[in-house]
């Protein structure tokens, strides 16, 4: 294949990849918007952030941000290659954007990673990291499946399991560096 086929090559490829995601988009506004799933989904995104604004350490508002920020950088990198490479699918969006889910990503795995590591930040974060691995892996993304959140393809909730344990430790340590010094003028 010439330089020139690939690139006509990509262009349909990018054809079909748009006309799936129009699709994708479709479904969801038409045939999912307001049901159950969708409020659950919308709950998932707003709710935690709302707890969150009342409830966290607010001397600590600016490091635990910066951890949730990592979490989401890190996850949403990995919901891509996941969803990209058929390993899991989000049936059900608040957002119909295709790929990721906004409301895992976005809501509930960030704010839950925030109140951790203020929560008792004593504890061994690695207890931390597998009691937040477990439950998101063995509880929340089943019932996320059984509200048609989160769809299984070619994957183990074991992997989950262990991507959450290692985006909680990463969190964790980011939200322990002491750079976080006030920018004055020189």
């Amino acid at each position: 294949m010439t330089f020139q086929e690939g690139l006509n090559q990509l262009d349909k490829t990018n054809k079909i990849i748009t006309d799936a995601n129009k699709l994708i988009a479709d479904v969801n506004l038409n045939t999912f918007l307001f049901t159950l799933s969708w409020w659950a989904a919308l709950a998932m995104l707003l709710v935690p952030w709302i707890l969150w604004a009342f409830f966290r350490k607010k001397e600590s508002s600016a490091r635990l941000l910066f951890a949730a920020f990592i979490t989401m950088i890190i996850s949403t990198t990995i919901d891509g290659l996941g969803v990209d490479f058929g390993k899991w699918a989000y049936p059900v969006k608040v957002i119909p954007i295709p790929t990721i889910s906004y409301s895992f990503r976005y809501g509930i795995v960030p704010v839950a990673i925030m109140f951790l590591i203020q929560f008792k930040p004593n504890i061994n974060p690695i207890v931390k990291a597998v009691l937040f691995g477990g439950f998101g892996a063995f509880v929340g993304m089943p019932i996320m499946s059984i509200l048609h959140l989160y769809k299984k393809i070619d994957w183990a909730y074991t992997y989950s399991f262990f991507i959450l344990v290692l985006l909680y430790l990463i969190a964790h340590w980011f939200s322990r560096r002491s750079s976080f010094e006030k920018i004055v003028k020189e």
